[in-house]
């Protein structure tokens, strides 16, 4: 019981965060499976259970039940699944690299926000991640309403949205298991060293690298870009847009950990390395890094450069 309450206070913080703070909140909706996946790994399951279960019954009541529901199916699984993954018999048995483990909790996260979706879309009759028409349709209303053009363009733009729905899913599933799976790793071993369930440490981010294969999938994409017309055949414009921004977001970070990679090997000052790193965050760099994301799954740099030969 000395765990699960801080357990409990912790997640209905994180979650009333990401409730009324609006740009810290992201970072506590993210963040709000955490707890439970360190709980489990210390206490097990059965712990871990009561936890949620007073975190579902605190929310249900005193929040509302679609929080509830949210927390339910789209953040519980994923940190029942780190758990499963961290426990000591099943990395003996299964033997798991931290790349793969992190694969199958991002898989999860995906499939308990689709579920999520499903579910909400039953009981509201709309899409619970797509912002409310109306609240929209004001803002923009104060933001283009004395320029036509703008509002017009505006109103495009939030037309095609919906549709980018599936690659923004991915991707915050893929942030979500990330934050989760490695500040699970980290927390479990330092504050609960005694612990001998915890994730499967992951590769250090320098030496992150995607199969070729997405690479393949980009050129195909590419060529089903070409002949499909988006006027005659909208949806399947879209899918091809979504897989093109999901295949990209992998060769913008390969191209990022290759950089540090080689940042590393040529012992560059730290100050010149803070210097570089911000500038991966201005967009004039972003394709350049795609492309020498790109370049790395077909030449793999890492093998062919050789640091004090």
């Amino acid at each position: 019981m000395k765990k699960i309450i801080p357990c409990v206070f912790i997640t209905l913080s994180l979650i009333f965060a990401g409730s009324f703070l609006p740009v810290l909140g992201f970072i506590g909706i993210i963040l709000c499976p955490l707890p439970l996946a360190i709980l489990g790994c210390i206490e097990g399951q059965k712990t871990a259970s009561i936890a949620e279960l007073l975190i579902e019954a605190t929310l249900f009541f005193a929040v509302s039940p679609s929080m509830a529901v949210y927390f339910l199916i789209g953040c519980a699984p994923l940190s029942g699944m780190i758990y499963l993954l961290s426990r000591d018999e099943f990395k003996t048995a299964k033997k798991y690299s931290g790349a793969e483990t992190l694969l199958v909790c991002a898989g999860v996260s995906i499939l308990a926000k689709v579920i999520l979706l499903v579910v909400l879309w039953l009981f509201t009759g709309r899409n619970m991640l797509f912002p409310d028409p109306s609240q929209l349709a004001a803002i923009m209303s104060q933001m283009y309403g004395e320029d036509p053009e703008l509002m017009t363009i505006a109103r495009q733009v939030l037309g095609i949205f919906p549709y980018m729905l599936p690659a923004m899913l991915v991707i915050y599933c893929g942030i979500e298991s990330f934050m989760n799976y490695s500040l699970c790793s980290t927390l479990t071993k330092k504050l609960f060293p005694s612990s001998k369930n915890y994730p499967p440490e992951l590769p250090e981010f320098k030496l992150w690298k995607f199969p070729v294969s997405l690479l393949a999938a980009s050129a195909l994409s590419l060529i089903a870009g070409y002949f499909i017309d988006i006027d005659t055949w909208f949806e399947g414009s879209m899918f091809v847009m979504n897989l093109q921004i999901v295949i990209n977001i992998f060769m913008f970070i390969e191209g990022v950990a290759l950089a540090f990679w080689l940042m590393a090997g040529f012992k560059l000052r730290r100050g010149t390395k803070i210097f570089i790193s911000v500038l991966f965050a201005i967009p004039f760099f972003w394709p350049w890094l795609i492309v020498i994301g790109m370049c790395d799954m077909v030449l793999n740099m890492r093998e062919r450069i050789k640091f004090g030969a």
